[in-house]
């Protein structure tokens, strides 16, 4: 069994019965939405007993903290404890005619914005892989700290991290996410961005396999850029391996990179693939296994996207399977 570990902010999530902006007197229904837990939660649906799951963050002391902790430990292992006087962030999630999907925020100074570093340490012993996102430094001084010295640690330990960037705009500048995650890089055995993401931040105009070899950080290590409809490209130093994009109907693109993220680390571990390997610069990983990964994850993020919520909207293996097997039929 392989120990997965994950530390982030969660949030309630208000998702609109109606289309149009924001209106706090119209009707939500709530749902629990957080770029870690949703890959910790989503990988739990594809792995079943093949992994030991860990979500770690702080929660306040209000309905929406309360909601989260029964939800996602439902789901995998958590430690994310409610603290008084604290409170727990929240958004409205928004549909509007023109087909974007618009949040609003309401995080400033949540409980999760000053996760310390000895709450994820006490998790890392026996851990296979540790598992990041762009938003949780971008939160606070605090959080930027802890997610620094994870990654020393990490470093120390042997232990994987993978990352995906989810540049968020309401948090942070271009500039400021270049600077941070540019410090971060070297440290990430499987970075994963959106070409979009890209784009917003570096601006140097490169397709997705372009970008895929200006992240990558040389032996040991994996770089995915998404693209929209043009697909996912994978690149490992020596291979670009390409999967083409499905065609869907969009209902809610929300959570889809999540979804992505837990396709593709679940396929691995499904695989019987050890994320150590990574390290290990004489190491071979078969192509076909990353092949596979890739083409799960597309999928999930595809799935995902003909549905409204986040976890909720996530396939199961089931569903994963009876799916390619109509794609190749």
């Amino acid at each position: 069994m392989q120990k997965f570990i994950t530390f982030g902010e969660t949030m309630v999530q208000y998702n609109a019965e109606y289309t149009g902006k924001y209106d706090p007197c119209e009707k939500y229904f709530p749902d629990v939405a957080g770029a870690e837990s949703n890959v910790a939660i989503n990988l739990s649906k594809i792995t079943g007993d093949l992994a030991e799951i860990f979500w770690i963050s702080r929660l306040g002391q209000d309905p929406a903290g309360y909601l989260i902790q029964e939800t996602i430990s439902k789901h995998i292992k958590i430690d994310a404890p409610i603290y008084e006087g604290e409170k727990t962030g929240i958004s409205y999630l928004n549909h509007h005619e023109d087909g974007q999907h618009i949040k609003t925020y309401f995080r400033k100074g949540s409980a999760a914005s000053e996760i310390p570093l000895l709450q994820v340490k006490k998790h890392l012993d026996g851990a296979d892989i540790v598992h990041m996102t762009g938003i949780t430094p971008a939160l606070s001084k605090t959080n930027l700290k802890t997610v620094l010295d994870t990654l020393q640690l990490c470093k120390e330990l042997d232990i994987p991290v993978s990352m995906d960037v989810n540049y968020r705009d309401q948090l942070w500048t271009p500039s400021a996410a270049k600077d941070i995650i540019e410090k971060l890089l070297p440290y990430i055995a499987i970075f994963k961005v959106g070409r979009d993401e890209a784009e917003t931040i570096w601006q140097l105009e490169l397709s997705a396999n372009e970008y895929a070899a200006h992240f990558y950080q040389g032996p040991g290590t994996l770089t995915i850029v998404t693209d929209g409809k043009s697909g996912a490209v994978l690149f490992n130093g020596s291979t670009y391996i390409n999967e083409p994009s499905l065609e869907i109907e969009v209902i809610d693109p929300v959570g889809a990179g999540d979804a992505f993220v837990a396709g593709f680390l679940a396929t691995l571990i499904r695989q019987n693939f050890h994320f150590q390997d990574l390290l290990n610069k004489n190491s071979e990983i078969r192509i076909e296994t990353l092949s596979k990964a890739l083409r799960v994850g597309n999928i999930c993020g595809a799935l995902t996207c003909t549905k409204k919520g986040d976890t909720a909207a996530m396939p199961t293996l089931a569903e994963i399977e009876d799916f390619i097997k109509l794609l190749d039929s």
